[in-house]
C-alpha cells in the first residue's frame, strides 16, 4: 500500500531550532547542531526516520520530510577563528525541527 509523502511543516527560509534531545538510537542528527538555531534553505524528500531504518523497517516505516538547514559557524562553535558569514548546512529530519524560540525539551 502506498501513502502520500507528507507535506513538509517548514518552508524555505523558516528559523528552525534542533531539538536538544538524547536517544539510544542513530538519528543522522549531528550532536553539534542540537540546541542551535538555523535557516531552512532546501526541502529533500521525504525518507524513512533513521531510526526504522537502522532496524531495516523500511517497507512500513515512518516517513518524514527532510530538510538542508544552514547554521552560521559562529553560532555553532563560539571560539571559531574563520570569517563571520561561514556557513554550515546539514540534512535534518522533521521529526528533530522546531519553530526557531520554541523552547526545546
Amino acid at each position: 500500500m502506498t501513502t502520500a509523502p507528507p507535506t513538509p511543516r517548514f518552508q524555505i527560509g523558516d528559523r528552525v531550532t534542533v531539538r536538544d534531545a538524547t536517544t539510544l538510537f542513530h538519528t543522522r542528527t549531528q550532536g553539534y547542531t542540537r540546541g542551535q538555531t538555523g535557516t531552512v534553505v532546501e526541502h529533500r524528500p521525504a525518507w524513512v526516520v533513521p531510526e526504522d531504518e537502522a532496524f531495516d523497517i523500511i517497507e512500513n516505516g515512518r516517513y518524514v520530510p527532510f530538510y538542508v538547514v544552514r547554521f552560521k559557524q559562529t553560532d555553532l562553535w563560539p571560539d571559531y577563528t574563520g570569517f563571520e558569514i561561514d556557513t554550515l548546512e546539514t540534512e535534518c529530519s522533521e521529526m528533530w525541527l522546531e519553530p526557531a524560540g520554541k523552547e526545546t525539551k
